[in-house]
């Protein structure tokens, strides 16, 4: 038989869930975004990194605590990519 693996606990999942809130802020971002350009792209890859970059961290933190922690930094530093390829002028 196989052994159940501890659950992930709730201060990890709210965690999880406070890192993941910024993407809420797409339709902002997609409304300062040029149209036609490479940025556009990348916001649309960034709305689905996201939730999956969250739920694998989640998944996986009963296992593999130092990947979910990888993942959520990940994560934070694509919201501050994100943010600052939308405020940053292009020549």
């Amino acid at each position: 038989m196989m052994s159940q693996l501890p659950s992930t606990p709730r201060w990890f999942t709210i965690l999880v869930v406070i890192i993941a809130l910024p993407v809420f802020q797409f339709p902002v971002l997609l409304a300062n975004c040029p149209p036609d350009s490479a940025v556009r792209t990348m916001l649309w890859v960034y709305l689905f990194y996201v939730p999956v970059a969250a739920y694998l961290s989640y998944l996986c933190y009963p296992e593999r605590r130092a990947l979910a922690w990888i993942l959520l930094a990940l994560m934070v530093l694509s919201h501050i990519a994100i943010w600052l390829l939308l405020t940053t002028p292009l020549i």
